[in-house]
C-alpha cells in the first residue's frame, strides 16, 4: 500500500511540474524537449552496446521449478495439481550499429500458477535489471525500449493467450529469466575486457515471506518481508559477488533492522546469520545470502506461506563457476518451545547452517518440523512459539572452484561463508583446525588433493562426440520426467524454430516429436484459448 502511495505522489509531482513547464515555455518547447529526452536515451543506449559488447548472437536459458504436486500446495483444480518447469531460453542477436534483439523463442506455456507475466510487465521489468548492467544512467526513459525489438511468442508464459491466466507473483520467473540475459551480456562484457562489470547471474531473490493475520497489537496485518531485498550477488571475472547486499530489482539493498521489522510484525528473531555455502562456488564465489529464525508470538489466526525455488537452482554458474544453492523451507509447530524458555533449556538461536546436518531438530524433540525442498506452499496456520525460517539465496560463482585461492576458502570457512566439509569437497583445499577453532590451510596437501582432483576430472570425462551420442539415446526414447517432458512440448508447440533447431542440433529423424498428449499429465489451456 505505501508503495503505490509512493507512486500515486509521485504521479502527481512530476504532472505539477509539466503543467508548470508547459506554463512557462509553452506545449511545443515540453514537446521538442519531451523528444530529445527520449532520443538521447535510444542514443545513449545503442553508445553503450557498441562501447561494451561485440556483435553477435548470445543464447542462455533460464528455469525455475513449480512444485505443486505437493499436499502443502492447496488448488483448487486438479488439473494444476502436478509439478512443471518454467522454461524460458532467450537469444541476443547484437548488430554493428548498436541495436539489438531479444528473442524468448522455445518459451514455455502458461501455465495454472501465479508466476506467468504480461508482456508489459515482462519487458518493462527487464529495463530495471538493465540499469544496474549496460545502463546505469539517470537517463532511463522510453528510449532504450525503442532501441529494442522484442519477440515474445504468443501462448508463453510471458505473452499469455488466455483470459484465466493468473500474475499475481510474476517475479518468481522473470528474476531467473533476466539473470540469464546477464550473463549472456556477460560474456560479451568478458571478450570487450569488461572484467569487473562482468556478472554470473543473480540470486533467485527469495524466499518471500508471506502472510497475515491479527498482529501483536491485535490489528489486521498482512506481511510481505522484504528482507529479500539483500541477497547474494553473482561473481564477477575479478572478485567474488557482494553478500547479503542486494537484488536484480532493487540496488540499494537493505534487509532493514530486526528491531523494526519486530515492530511491524508479530515475528520475533531468535537469529540472523550469514547462510553459509549458498552462493556458487567458483574461482570467484557468489555472494552468500542470509537467514532469519522467526517465533511466532502473540498472534491471532496467523497464517505464512514459503515462496521461492527449492527443488532445482535457477542461478548457474559463469566460465565453470558453480550455481548457487537451491532454497529448502524449515518449519516448525507445536516446538515445545515455552516450556525450554522456562527451563532454561538451550534454544535454536543459530549454527544450523548445514541442512544435511541439523542441529535445530534435536532441541525440539516433540515438534512437528518441515524441512525438505518444498519451497513453495499456500498459506499454513501457525501459532505462538511455532518457528519459520526465512533463507535469502546466494548469486553463482565464477570460474573453476580449484583455482580459488586457498587462503580465500579458509577464510570463508572462517567468516561463516562456508560448510567446512565443502573446502575439500569442492575446493579441493585441504583446512586443518587449529587449537583455537579457526582454519588454516595445508599447502602441501591441497596442492596434492588438486592435482588428483584434475586427474579424477580427466579419468572421468568423456569426448563430447561420445557423450551426446549417449544424450541423443535417450532423447530418441523420450527418457526424461514427465515435467521435463511437458516443458519441452509445449516449447516445442510454441517455438517452431526452436523446434527445429533441436532437431538439427540432435540429428533427430523427421518424424520425432514430442506431445503434451502423450505424456499423460493434465494439459488444459494447451489447445482452446480464452483469449
Amino acid at each position: 500500500m505505501l508503495d503505490e502511495r509512493t507512486r500515486i505522489a509521485g504521479c502527481h509531482m512530476i504532472r505539477k511540474l509539466v503543467e508548470e513547464v508547459v506554463a512557462e515555455e509553452g506545449i511545443e518547447a515540453y514537446w521538442k524537449f519531451a523528444y530529445e529526452a527520449v532520443e538521447h536515451g535510444r542514443q545513449g543506449l545503442q553508445n553503450r552496446i557498441k562501447a561494451m559488447t561485440i556483435p553477435g548472437t548470445y543464447r542462455q536459458v533460464g528455469f525455475v521449478d513449480v512444485p505443486y504436486a505437493h499436499e502443502d500446495v492447496r488448488v483448487p483444480s486438479d488439473f494444476a495439481k502436478i509439478d512443471t518447469i518454467m522454461h524460458s531460453p532467450s537469444e541476443i542477436t547484437i548488430r554493428g550499429d548498436g541495436t539489438w534483439r531479444l528473442d524468448f523463442e522455445g518459451s514455455s506455456r502458461w501455465g495454472w500458477h501465479t508466476y506467468n507475466a504480461h508482456q508489459v510487465s515482462f519487458t518493462s521489468g527487464i529495463w530495471v535489471m538493465m540499469t544496474q548492467t549496460l545502463i546505469p544512467s539517470e537517463m532511463i526513459n522510453d528510449g532504450a525500449a525503442y532501441g529494442t525489438e522484442f519477440r515474445l511468442p504468443k501462448g508463453t508464459w510471458m505473452n499469455p493467450d488466455d483470459r484465466r491466466v493468473a500474475f499475481s507473483y510474476s517475479w518468481h520467473f522473470l528474476v531467473s529469466t533476466w539473470t540469464a540475459l546477464w550473463r549472456g551480456l556477460s560474456r560479451s562484457y568478458f571478450g570487450r575486457g569488461y572484467l569487473e562489470e562482468v556478472n554470473a547471474g543473480n540470486a533467485n531473490t527469495s524466499n518471500w515471506l508471506q502472510g497475515g493475520g491479527f498482529n501483536q497489537y491485535d490489528e489486521i496485518h498482512a506481511v510481505n518481508s522484504f528482507e529479500c531485498a539483500a541477497n547474494g550477488t553473482g561473481a564477477t571475472a575479478v572478485h567474488d559477488g557482494l553478500s547479503h547486499a542486494a537484488a536484480i530489482w532493487n540496488p540499494e539493498g537493505d534487509m532493514g533492522d530486526m528491531e523494526i521489522w519486530e515492530l511491524a510484525e508479530p515475528l520475533v528473531y531468535l537469529g540472523r546469520q550469514i547462510k553459509a555455502s549458498s552462493g556458487g562456488a567458483g574461482k570467484y564465489r557468489g555472494g552468500c545470502g542470509f537467514e532469519s529464525l522467526r517465533m511466532v508470538w502473540n498472534a491471532k489466526d496467523w497464517t505464512m506461506f514459503f515462496m521461492g525455488n527449492g527443488h532445482m537452482s535457477s542461478d548457474w554458474g559463469l566460465m565453470g563457476g558453480y550455481p548457487a544453492a537451491s532454497g529448502y523451507r524449515f518449519a516448525a509447530h507445536d516446538t515445545g518451545l515455552k516450556e525450554l524458555i522456562a527451563s532454561g533449556a538451550p534454544l535454536p538461536f543459530g549454527g544450523d547452517t548445514d541442512p544435511q546436518n541439523p542441529v535445530w531438530d534435536a532441541m525440539m524433540p516433540d515438534a512437528k518440523i518441515k524441512r525438505d525442498k518444498q519451497a513453495i506452499t499456500t498459506e499454513e496456520m501457525f501459532k505462538d512459539y511455532d518457528l519459520y525460517l526465512n533463507y535469502m539465496r546466494g548469486g553463482p560463482g565464477f570460474g573453476d572452484p580449484i583455482d580459488r585461492d586457498p587462503q580465500s576458502v579458509v577464510d570463508d570457512i572462517n567468516g561463516g561463508y562456508l560448510v567446512e566439509r565443502f573446502a575439500l569437497q569442492v575446493y579441493g583445499v585441504v583446512a586443518e583446525k587449529g587449537a583455537d577453532g579457526t582454519y588454516a590451510v595445508d599447502a602441501p596437501a591441497t596442492a596434492a588433493r588438486r592435482k588428483e582432483i584434475r586427474a579424477e576430472r580427466l579419468a572421468k570425462s568423456v569426448p563430447t562426440r561420445d557423450w551426446m551420442k549417449g544424450e541423443r539415446e535417450k532423447i530418441l526414447a523420450k527418457d526424461a520426467g514427465d515435467h521435463v517432458k511437458q516443458m519441452f512440448a509445449s516449447s516445442f508447440k510454441l517455438g517452431p524454430k526452436f523446434f527445429k533447431d533441436f532437431q538439427t542440433f540432435w540429428d533427430l529423424p523427421a518424424e520425432w516429436t514430442l506431445l503434451e498428449e502423450e505424456i499423460g499429465i493434465p494439459h488444459y489451456g494447451s489447445h482452446y484459448h480464452m483469449d
